[in-house]
């Protein structure tokens, strides 16, 4: 059995939203780009200090 929404137009994507799904506010999402880009900001400088503080 097939989806007729999804097979009308095979190039356009379909977003199923579920019915208690919300959707975050810009300010969070910007909060949580810019949360992400300092974890992995703060994850590659103790990357290079250790491999610096390890180097002979």
């Amino acid at each position: 059995m097939a989806h007729p929404g999804i097979e009308d137009d095979p190039r356009r994507l379909r977003d199923i939203v579920a019915t208690d799904e919300e959707r975050p506010s810009w300010s969070q999402q910007l909060a949580n780009g810019l949360g992400g880009l300092m974890l992995l900001l703060v994850t590659g400088v103790v990357i290079v200090l250790l491999v610096l503080w390890r180097s002979p």
